[in-house]
């Protein structure tokens, strides 16, 4: 059964375009293994957050994309430039749906 990872970050400030570049280094690796079912979708929230979808064939992809450690070390240095927040914390969670603007993922 395919899985969808949804993953909220806030950037620090002035980090935006280096979180960008970190999940485009995420999706890359993640394609070179071959664990996605498709290109993964990144939307910006109103206050600047940035929110990573990324869809997998089955829950061992995940953990195998988690395994590797070339995704580990993207991972670490995202977490030097962005916190990841919880997905509910965001203004657009409390309406029924989350609309947020949609950005280009797909690595340069």
């Amino acid at each position: 059964m395919r899985r969808l990872l949804i993953v909220a970050y806030r950037p620090e400030p002035g980090q935006r375009q280096s979180v960008l570049d970190l999940l485009r280094d995420q999706h890359r690796r993640a394609r070179d293994l071959g664990v996605l079912a498709q290109d993964p979708l990144i939307g910006e929230g109103t206050h600047g957050e940035l929110v990573f979808i990324a869809t997998f064939e089955a829950g061992a992809a995940i953990d195998r994309l988690w395994e590797d450690e070339s995704f580990q070390d993207i991972d670490a240095r995202l977490g030097r430039v962005a916190r990841m927040v919880p997905v509910h914390t965001l203004q657009e969670a409390s309406a029924s749906y989350i609309d947020l603007a949609g950005l280009d993922i797909r690595p340069v």
